[in-house]
């Protein structure tokens, strides 16, 4: 996962949080769903960080074994330390390593885990150089009616009235070059690459996260969520390349436009809606 960067600094950490509390109130009623005629559920969490997203989600009565995966070592250390216990359990596994699936294998071994009833993956695949490859991979590990609960980002949906200049717009195409952004294409093609690779009853569950007027502090989540960290992203490939004229560009870009894109997005009167699909599939009842 070369193409993801890991900030453990305060400042990120404080976006994870808003980030998570954001998604919440979407993925709550999901996962009500999913657990509410369901018992001894057993969950994978791919990308797991450092499991507080985890065990807030997967806490309920209804899930007996969930297992954390993350590819950051110190972030894994810290979820051990705060959550494992015989519930919560958390493993350092690259989502790219060839030996994903053995390894995950050998720990489903240990636990007794012939398959999971939920896969996790938020924001996951946009950083993956092959996603197809890797659904196709996982797809072994879901149980005959087990769900994936996949969450990616699709900029193609997102739109902020009143936005004349066109600074929502800029701002993206500039993600789309961020190489620490990930594949900002990933969540508008996500239907079309399940099926491809042998996924069924596909449903979105959200095409966005959105705000409209009067919802100011929902719209400070969004903005923390979805804009804040382009900046540091910028800081430290320009510390990379101080040199790059692209980069150089991107800075200027945000030293003049930041803080008025803020407070069009935060703005009383603003609506603004950030495109992300949030979805549930099966895999095809003949796949093993």
């Amino acid at each position: 996962m070369n193409s993801q960067l890991i900030f453990q600094d305060e400042t990120e950490m404080r976006r994870l949080r808003v980030q998570n509390t954001l998604l919440s109130s979407y993925e709550e009623p999901i996962l009500a769903a999913l657990f509410s005629s369901a018992s001894d559920m057993t969950v994978l969490d791919v990308g797991c960080n450092d499991g507080t997203k985890t065990v807030k989600r997967f806490s309920s009565p209804s899930v007996s074994d969930c297992i954390g995966l993350e590819f950051n070592l110190d972030l894994v250390q810290e979820a051990v330390n705060r959550y494992g216990d015989g519930r919560f359990s958390f493993y350092r596994i690259d989502a790219e390593d060839k030996d994903f699936a053995p390894s995950l294998r050998k720990i489903m071994a240990g636990k007794n885990i012939e398959a999971f009833d939920l896969i996790y993956l938020s924001f996951l695949l946009m950083h993956l150089k092959d996603p197809e490859s890797y659904l196709r991979s996982l797809s072994q590990f879901l149980s005959k009616d087990g769900k994936l609960l996949i969450i990616e980002a699709d900029d193609s949906a997102s739109k902020l009235n009143g936005d004349k200049g066109g600074l929502l717009g800029e701002f993206l195409a500039i993600l789309r070059k961020d190489r620490y952004a990930g594949n900002r294409d990933v969540g508008r093609n996500i239907i079309p690459i399940l099926r491809k690779c042998g996924y069924s009853d596909i449903t979105v569950h959200y095409d966005a996260i959105s705000a409209s007027k009067g919802e100011k502090e929902k719209k400070e989540a969004i903005f923390t969520t979805f804009f804040s960290y382009l900046g540091e992203d910028v800081s430290i490939l320009l510390f990379c390349e101080p040199e790059n004229a692209e980069y150089r560009s991107w800075k200027a870009w945000l030293e003049n436009n930041y803080s008025t894109l803020r407070e069009m997005v935060t703005d009383e009167e603003s609506e603004i809606s950030m495109g992300m699909k949030i979805l549930t599939c099966s895999k095809e009842s003949g796949d093993a």
